[in-house]
């Protein structure tokens, strides 16, 4: 089984993200969301838009979902680093609250 290790870099982390920012926002919003959260990839990869937008079309201060590895509820608060990221990703896109992130 291969080891992966975490980017731990602060330097490499904004590379990235700069990188992503420029070339795809969607994936720039779920490396951000990840980085975030600490997510796995399966669970972030789930997730909809309803999980980050309320009824208002206001983005949520929290995120609440099923782990899919433990079954466990998990309960985070979204950073305003996650937030901003989700707002630039979602400005001016028309989308369906069901439809994936």
């Amino acid at each position: 089984m291969e080891l992966v290790e975490p980017i731990r870099s602060k330097e490499k982390i904004e590379a990235m993200k700069k990188i992503l920012k420029a070339s795809n926002l969607r994936d720039y919003c779920m490396f951000t969301i990840g980085i975030n959260s600490g997510l796995r990839i399966t669970d972030l990869l789930g997730l909809k838009i309803v999980d980050v937008i309320d009824e208002k079309d206001r983005i949520r201060d929290r995120i609440v979902l099923r782990e899919k590895k433990t079954n466990k509820v998990k309960n985070f608060p979204l950073s305003d680093t996650a937030r901003k990221a989700i707002k630039e990703y979602l400005f001016n896109k028309k989308y369906s609250p069901s439809e994936p992130l």
